[in-house]
C-alpha cells in the first residue's frame, strides 16, 4: 500500500511539473509575439528607418558629400535611439532586406550593406553595443 501511495504521489508531482512547463512555454511564445508586433509598430513609427536607409545608401554607393553622410548618420542614430533596444536589430534587418529588394543589390553591395547595418548600434554608441547579428543572406 505504501508503494502504491508513493507511486501515485510521484505521478502527481510529474503531472504538476509537466503542466507548469506547458504554461511557461505558452506564456513565452505569446510574449515574443506581442513584442514582435510592438517592434513592427515602432519600426513603422520611425518611418522604416528612413535616415538609416539614406546613410547606408550613401555609404555603399560612396555617394553624397562628407557633411551629408555625417548628417544622415546622426539622424540615423537618433532614429535608432527612439526604438526599444530589443527592437533595433530586428528593425535594421527588416530595413536592409527592404533596401536590398528595392534597389536590387547583389554580391558585394549586399554584403557591405548588411555589415554596415549590423555595426550601426555600435557606431552610434547605443545598445546592443556589440552590434547586430543578422541571418546572413550571402
Amino acid at each position: 500500500m505504501a508503494k502504491l501511495l508513493l507511486l501515485l504521489s510521484a505521478f502527481a508531482v510529474l503531472l504538476l511539473v509537466a503542466n507548469a512547463s506547458i504554461y511557461r512555454a505558452t506564456v513565452e511564445v505569446e510574449g515574443d509575439s506581442s513584442r514582435g508586433q510592438s517592434c513592427q509598430r515602432q519600426f513603422e513609427q520611425q518611418d522604416r528607418f528612413r535616415n538609416c536607409q539614406r546613410y547606408l545608401q550613401q555609404e555603399v554607393q560612396r555617394g553624397g558629400r562628407y557633411n551629408q553622410r555625417r548628417e544622415s548618420f546622426r539622424e540615423c542614430c537618433q532614429e535608432l535611439e527612439e526604438v526599444d533596444r530589443r527592437c533595433r536589430c530586428e528593425g535594421l534587418e527588416q530595413m536592409v532586406r527592404h533596401q536590398q529588394q528595392q534597389e536590387q543589390l547583389k554580391g558585394e553591395e549586399v554584403e557591405e550593406l548588411y555589415e554596415t547595418a549590423s555595426e550601426l548600434p555600435r557606431m552610434c554608441n547605443i545598445s546592443p553595443s556589440q552590434g547586430c547579428q543578422f541571418r546572413s543572406p550571402y
